[in-house]
């Protein structure tokens, strides 16, 4: 844990407090302005995006066509990827459903935490091993070595089972 705060620095701010700063506020913002059924959505969106990603017979193809490095391509596919099916989603009878349930701010928060820890994670275990050499061995645990990806992977689907709406009484 020393080893961990020894990285902040004020005077010469690293990534590590880039990424910590925004994993905190990126939380709170993203779980109060959404509400639980939009990040469940977000939840299986990821995985969906993730799944089409991973089983795309013509990325490798597009990608060596197009100027960008691998990091920047992957981002940019599954970033355009999640934000359509986001978007269809959003308007589907699945979210109709979920934001008929009533959840509390204790299961948006959770959802939050596990949803950006996820996807900052995908972000991270996408980059070049040079790049993830500036952070500190505390962040690469935590986000991209493993068995951090798949624990990450994992959580959401934990949060997903454990969280239930609250039935209302008749």
């Amino acid at each position: 844990m020393r080893e961990f705060f020894s990285y902040f620095n004020p005077s010469s701010p690293t990534w590590d407090i880039f990424i910590i700063i925004f994993f905190v506020i990126a939380t709170f913002l993203y779980g109060l302005t959404l509400g639980r059924a939009r990040v469940v959505v977000q939840i299986v969106s990821s995985y969906m995006t993730m799944a089409l990603l991973s089983a795309a017979p013509f990325l490798g193809k597009l990608e060596a066509r197009t100027p960008l490095n691998h990091t920047v391509f992957y981002l940019a596919a599954f970033m355009t990827v999640f934000v359509l099916l986001f978007l269809l989603l959003s308007k589907s009878a699945f979210h109709q459903h979920l934001s008929e349930g009533r959840g509390g701010w204790g299961d948006v928060l959770i959802l939050s935490v596990v949803q950006i820890g996820f996807l900052t994670s995908i972000v991270l275990s996408s980059m070049s091993g040079f790049a993830l050499g500036h952070l500190s061995g505390v962040t690469q645990i935590v986000f991209s070595k493993q068995p951090a990806p798949f624990i990450w992977t994992v959580l959401p689907i934990g949060a997903l089972v454990m969280i239930r709406g609250k039935k209302e009484k008749k």
